[in-house]
């Protein structure tokens, strides 16, 4: 059974090993960073699956401060928006709907509280088409793209191009 919970401070190891352990689809983060997320996220979960920690979701609203290139474009492009930061499944909890419980309660919630859509970013080069894919099955069209050097993210020491993709809420 799939349980959603609010992020606790006691789960902030658990969101950092999972988050980096599924580099490059997912970018690397130092625990600085994430500290800096929490604080401004608006949606924060947690997701066991019989009981075990198996992935989280963290999205941030409009006008932050977050030096992401992909939240910059984002912010300048929309307004009201929920952003996904960052989703993460271990590896041993894939394949088994923990992205779609999250991606659901955030759906759910995102309308509740008025936002007019849910954006977020798939790498397309290194390539994911699994997340592409995944996407599609939650209605998000494709909405522009972004392609960053190697070095110039440091995430990645490698060229990154994403493609940005928006969830219509009205």
């Amino acid at each position: 059974m799939i349980e959603l919970i609010d992020y606790s401070d006691d789960m902030f190891d658990f969101i950092l090993e999972s988050n980096n352990i599924n580099k490059p689809q997912v970018g690397y983060l130092h625990k600085e960073r994430l500290e800096l997320l929490l604080k401004q996220a608006n949606y924060c979960k947690i997701a066991k699956l019989n009981g075990e920690a198996a992935g989280f979701l963290l999205c941030l609203p409009e006008n932050k401060e977050y030096d992401s290139t992909n939240y910059e474009w984002v912010s300048k492009r929309f307004s009201n928006f929920v952003y996904i930061d960052r989703i993460s499944v271990l590896p041993k909890y894939q394949n088994e709907k923990i992205g779609s419980a999250l991606y659901t309660d955030l759906i759910f919630y995102s309308a509740l509280e008025g936002y007019d859509s849910i954006l977020c970013e798939v790498n397309i080069l290194p390539p994911n088409p699994g997340s592409i894919r995944f996407h599609k099955r939650f209605d998000f069209e494709e909405c522009g793209s972004q392609f960053k050097e190697a070095g110039t993210l440091e995430s990645y020491d490698h060229s990154v191009e994403v493609q940005f993709l928006q969830k219509k809420l009205k």
